[in-house]
């Protein structure tokens, strides 16, 4: 037997640790440490130039403001709305590796907001100068009746704002999800009545928050919305699973598969010297729902119905601005964000103010609010979407209950008593003239005129007065019609389609045209 004596002297670090600081740094340097300092500058250095390329592509992309004016006779409901996001996300680019770190090309979105001025509210969307006839045609489609008008940025006014300011105050927060994004918040699908059927407009007690403030106040409220990969359908399905408990399939990259191929191979060869039999894969049991409980079930469902939906990644920002004289955080804030827990659910998902929010206490606080709130106002104006964890994805339903034109609410009629005619009073009771007897005028009482309330009056054109780039809206109008022309004429175009009759088949195509011969080309359809 061989004898081996081992020790392991480890006085070189006793030493090296009576050494300052700077010699310690130095003896690791120069014995490979150069390596992580060369590796972090080197990856340093290409997130700058990615950034750069970004930058450049971004300076490219031109932008253009849209107000839009819904007639107050709407009686659509938030559907309408899920349906123009629906269409919106056919303006997602699938982008190459190679075109999103050389060229810096990223997919660009569009600013849903919501905007009250002295309490005059406007919906505008801010969308990339290519998308603009897609965003116009998605809305006319919906709302033939729909007014759109060009307008410069709203924002301009306070671009120039700096906190601490003497005349302004400000609150203002990025809204983010309570728990992971691929739980959904209540929609506009759950704001209908069980019993009448009537929907409840989610979205009219911020509206009417937002009629409430005066001049030198404004409320402001964006969601920012980029088409959106499939990549986050994968979390979505692995949290299913979890909560199911099925066992994903395990997955090995190519490095796994090398490493373990050799005892993949010396097992297989020992199976076959000693005449083992294979094992027999096991087949998983069939998942029953019912061992689910009732919030693990509504999960599952809720979670599997967003994926099943088309989805974008989000920003939600608020922000609420006026005149310290006559700031109301009690009303503009409380209010808004009241009327925005309308969407929680305890046992899925809710939106709630982040960590930006304009709040300090404790020390300093007057310097860093002023912070906080420069902050939030330059990534309102800019529509940043990196502040905080960056975006979400809410689903085209989520995205219509937050931002959709109001619903007219319709009075019922009055219920129609029972007809009936006049009859007499029972025997034994007192009967005097007018006592005993139903007047036909009562008894066959006629229901009321329907009553339509408008939520608030957001039709006006107190913003398209300050901010539209075309007083006289000519060019606004000439716009509509030739967008409606075009709609118009693929609507033709498909009901001329679905009269065709179906394609014959080869053999009745061939006997028609020996009998009667093949028709000449470009023949057009009557």
């Amino acid at each position: 037997m061989f004898d081996f004596d081992f020790a392991l002297d480890l006085t070189w670090l006793q030493t090296l640790g009576q050494m300052p600081f700077h010699l310690i740094f130095w003896h690791f340097f120069v014995n490979g440490g150069w390596i992580l300092f060369a590796a972090a500058f080197l990856y340093g250095l290409w997130i700058n130039f990615v950034y750069m390329q970004q930058k450049k592509f971004g300076a490219k992309v031109s932008y253009v403001y849209l107000a839009i004016d819904i007639p107050k006779n709407n009686l659509q409901t938030p559907k309408a709305v899920e349906n123009i996001f629906t269409t919106l996300a056919g303006a997602h680019t699938p982008l190459d590796w190679h075109e999103k770190t050389f060229k810096g090309q990223y997919q660009v979105g569009f600013s849903f907001e919501i905007v009250s001025m002295d309490g005059y509210v406007q919906f505008v969307v801010r969308t990339p100068v290519q998308f603009r006839d897609l965003v116009e045609a998605a809305i006319y489609s919906q709302y033939p009746e729909a007014q759109i008008t060009e307008t410069e940025d709203y924002t301009n006014e306070m671009a120039k704002l700096k906190f601490p300011n003497d005349e302004y105050n400000l609150w203002g927060a990025d809204l983010v999800p309570v728990r992971e994004d691929y739980f959904p918040f209540r929609t506009y699908l759950e704001f209908q009545e069980e019993l009448d059927k009537e929907f409840k407009d989610p979205i009219a007690s911020m509206l009417e928050i937002m009629n409430k403030i005066g001049p030198g106040e404004q409320i402001w409220f964006q969601i920012i919305a980029v088409p959106a990969d499939n990549d986050w359908m994968k979390k979505g399905t692995k949290a299913v699973n979890k909560i199911m408990g099925i066992k994903e399939a395990e997955t090995s990259n190519l490095f796994e598969k090398l490493l373990y191929a050799p005892l993949e191979i010396l097992s297989f060869i020992g199976d076959q010297i000693l005449g083992a039999e294979p094992q027999k894969e096991e087949r998983p049991e069939k998942f029953n729902m019912m061992m689910l409980n009732p919030q693990q079930k509504r999960e599952v469902e809720a979670v599997m119905e967003k994926i099943d939906k088309i989805c974008f990644d989000c920003k939600v920002r608020y922000l609420y601005v006026g005149k310290k004289e006559v700031f109301k955080k009690g009303l503009a804030v409380s209010g808004i964000m009241g009327a925005i827990k309308q969407f929680s659910t305890t046992g899925l998902n809710a939106l709630k103010p982040g960590a930006n929010k304009t709040q300090t206490k404790l020390m300093l606080k007057d310097l860093r609010l002023a912070i906080l709130q420069n902050s939030i106002l330059k990534n309102y104006i800019d529509r940043n979407t990196d502040t905080l964890k960056g975006t979400y994805i809410l689903s085209v339903a989520e995205l219509a209950t937050l931002y959709h034109f109001p619903y007219i609410e319709v009075k019922a009629p009055t219920v129609k008593k029972t007809e009936s005619k006049r009859v007499s009073a029972p025997a034994g009771l007192p009967v005097e003239e007018g006592i005993g007897l139903i007047p036909e005028e009562i008894a066959e009482e006629k229901p009321k005129k329907e009553e339509r309330i408008p939520v608030v009056d957001y039709d006006n054109d107190y913003f398209e007065e300050r901010f539209a780039l075309d007083k006289t809206g000519e060019k606004d109008k000439a716009r509509k019609e030739k967008i409606i022309s075009k709609l118009k004429k693929k609507e033709v175009v498909k009901k001329t389609a679905g009269t065709l009759p179906k394609k014959a088949s080869t053999d009745n195509k061939r006997a028609e045209s020996k009998s009667k011969g093949a028709p000449p080309r470009n023949l057009p359809f009557e």
